[in-house]
């Protein structure tokens, strides 16, 4: 019997062994996802509790990982672990390192002090690399594999790295790790976010190293995220040092001293940040370019480049023989390429005895812009106090075009620099600017008013002067009229055109007649707006000689001239011929007239039977629609309603209608007798 009970209570006490038999001091990692990271637990009088973190550190987690049967581990910051319940059995642990269990080391069980918000985490490795693959480097891209988000394969696994101080010298250290031979940082905000651990921060390298792990860091990163993870671009090549700051033009037109300045830097072609770029940083490029000076051209009217933005804040003392020698910034996150620099550099620079030189200045062509004379060794610009389209003239033909005219002031870009000349009067025959009368006193003159002038790239001979020619998508008898005027095509603004005009120009272009198109259905133009305020009798044969005036400041391309021109003319006879279209009775459809020799439609606006009744007769059918009408008014709820009776004949017959003008409805004889009695 003795023997029975013994067994009974050996096997209970092995089986509850089974069930539980943890001993104090075991440690579990407790975790939603993964088993080998997340809140450490202890095992402590018969109850599972947390750890508080107080003086924990990863020599801590080294040794709870190994305890747990890992190779090492590290511990993670109390606010990326989700909060214990029960018991908090341990408090300020420190190990020395050498320890198989945490209970080996130093603790205290005073916890009174601490809360569950600061319950250690620790990550176990699940593999520890070798020595020699510690700080192992990739760079994750879908595209070139140069450039990319960096990771670093720590404690046997791939994670990110955070881009507190990280900059330049240390991206040119983790390239040549990579096997480049330098490279730059990549903003975060160009990089798309990695997964999985943050493993450094606050990395710093003297620029010796060979590996990244070798300079300074930090393995707290409990403040970043992925949003702030390092990406670099490695140099595919780098250049020799006299190759270094090469620059160049990039245009989309066929002028090569003029477009989107680009420099070479670290092996690869980019662009410059237009922040406090001006002529004087312009001329030193221009120089470095071969060209004698030049000048900056506005950014918005600079094609947007690609790749990388090299360059910020240059300035220039103007001595440099290379841009790169300038002062300037390679911090450029927060350029866009709509702020690419663009120069434009001078085929020639006048000497002293080129007093009165001009030039113009121009983001887009090279017949028009700004007038700037070289005046006293210095190039500046002209008020427009009394320039007039002579002054133009003369100017253009001493830049060796045929003619010109003033631009006016709004359309001018504001130069720079000395105001040189004002009141500017020319008879028309000088060959140069300078031999007009002028005056040099300047000072109420700001540069919202310097000359601009449109110099005439040919100038047509007399009997050219005034042609005209439609511009259209659809049909060759109508559309945008345009004007060969002063050698150039150019369009009319239809302030005061109508149809006489329209008549006279379609005579021009050989049509019968013609009239205008609302300018709303004419697509816009492009140049130069010659004409406005045009009106034409009706007898001239050209539009040029009808009055008309050239200043069109006021006008936009919105409100170009279209105008149909009539491919025939009817006779007198002809005009208003009717013809009905219908799929299924001859006698019935839609009414369609014949008007300037093209047939077309009848809007139904205050068409009534009386006018049917007209039609039809021209038609040749033999309805009648009697003058007389009965009028009736009809007391229904109080609400005198007025109604129309017509009566129509047609051969022995007749039928009534009723025409109720309020609502504009038609009704039957029979519908009408209804509404009586009701």
């Amino acid at each position: 019997m003795n023997k029975l009970i013994w067994t009974i209570l050996l096997t209970a006490m092995t089986s509850a062994c089974v069930v539980n038999c943890q001993l104090s001091g075991d440690l579990r990692i407790h975790s939603t996802s993964q088993t080998n990271k997340g809140r450490l637990e202890i095992y402590h009088e018969d109850e599972w509790g947390t750890v508080c973190d107080n003086q924990f550190e990863n020599v801590d987690a080294e040794v709870a990982c190994r305890q747990l049967g890992y190779c090492s581990g590290m511990m993670i910051p109390s606010n990326l672990v989700y909060d214990g319940q029960g018991a908090i059995w341990l408090n300020d642990v420190d190990c020395s390192g050498s320890e198989t269990k945490l209970l080996n080391c130093s603790y205290s069980i005073e916890t009174s002090q601490c809360h569950h918000y600061e319950d250690v985490g620790v990550h176990c490795f699940l593999s520890c690399p070798a020595e020699e693959d510690e700080g192992l480097l990739r760079l994750m891209t879908c595209s070139a594999g140069n450039k990319g988000r960096l990771e670093i394969n720590y404690r046997g696994e791939w994670g990110t790295i955070c881009h507190n101080y990280f900059d330049h010298v240390d991206a040119a250290v983790a390239c040549r790790q990579l096997g480049y031979c330098s490279g730059h940082m990549i903003h975060s905000k160009y990089v798309e976010g990695g997964q999985g651990t943050i493993w450094l921060d606050y990395v710093h390298c003297s620029g010796s190293e060979k590996n990244l792990i070798n300079c300074t860091y930090s393995i707290d990163t409990s403040h970043c995220s992925h949003l702030n993870d390092v990406g670099l671009h490695c140099y595919l090549s780098c250049p020799a040092e006299e190759d270094e700051g090469r620059l160049r033009l990039i245009s989309s037109s066929c002028a090569a001293n003029k477009g989107r300045l680009e420099i070479n830097h670290k092996g690869e072609w980019g662009t410059i940040c237009s922040t406090r770029f001006d002529h004087v940083d312009a001329a030193v490029a221009c120089r470095q370019l071969g060209y004698c000076s030049g000048q900056m051209i506005n950014h918005q009217y600079v094609d947007d480049g690609q790749g990388t933005i090299w360059l910020d804040n240059v300035s220039c003392s103007g001595s440099e023989n290379k841009l790169i020698n300038c002062t300037h910034s390679i911090e450029t996150s927060h350029c866009i390429h709509w702020y690419d620099v663009g120069v434009y550099c001078y085929l020639d620079c006048p000497s002293g005895e080129d007093e009165g030189h001009l030039r113009l200045i121009s983001s887009s062509a090279a017949n028009k812009g700004r007038l700037e004379i070289n005046y006293k060794g210095e190039w500046g610009t002209i008020c427009s106090t009394r320039f007039d389209h002579v002054d133009a003239a003369v100017a253009c033909r001493q830049l060796g075009y045929c003619s010109g005219q003033m631009i006016n002031i709004q359309y001018v870009d504001d130069g720079q620099g000395t105001i040189w000349l004002d009141n500017v009067d020319c008879s028309g025959s000088e060959n140069k600017l300078i031999n007009c009368t002028h005056s040099i006193d300047t000072p109420h003159c700001s540069h919202w008013y310097d000359v601009g002038v449109y110099c005439y790239l040919s100038c047509p001979s007399e009997e050219d002067e005034g042609r005209l020619r439609l511009i259209s998508t659809s049909a060759v008898n109508k559309g945008r009229l345009e004007i060969n005027y002063k050698g150039e095509w150019g369009t009319i603004c239809h302030t005061h055109f109508d149809h006489v005009d329209a008549a006279v120009a379609c005579r021009q272009l050989g049509y019968c007649s013609g009239q205008m198109i609302p300018y709303q259905h004419v697509d816009d133009g492009h140049g130069t707006i010659w004409l406005d305020d045009i009106n034409c009798s009706g007898s001239e044969n050209k539009l040029v000689n009808c009055t008309y005036t050239t200043d069109t400041s006021h006008c936009s391309h919105w409100f170009d001239v279209g105008v149909y021109c009539y491919l025939s003319c009817p006779s007198e006879e002809y005009e208003g011929r009717l013809r009905l279209i219908s799929s299924f009775a001859a006698n019935k459809g839609r009414l369609e007239v014949n008007y300037k020799g093209e047939w077309g439609t009848i809007c139904h606006n205050h068409f009534e039977n009386i006018d049917a009744a007209v039609a039809c007769r021209q038609l040749g059918y033999w309805c009648v629609l009697h003058s007389k009408q009965y009028h009736k008014s009809v007391n229904k709820t109080n609400e005198f309603l007025h109604l129309i009776l017509y009566e129509i004949h047609y051969g022995s017959n007749s039928i009534f209608v009723v025409y109720y003008p309020k609502m504009g409805r038609i009704y039957s004889k029979a519908t009408f007798k209804i509404l009586i009695s009701n």
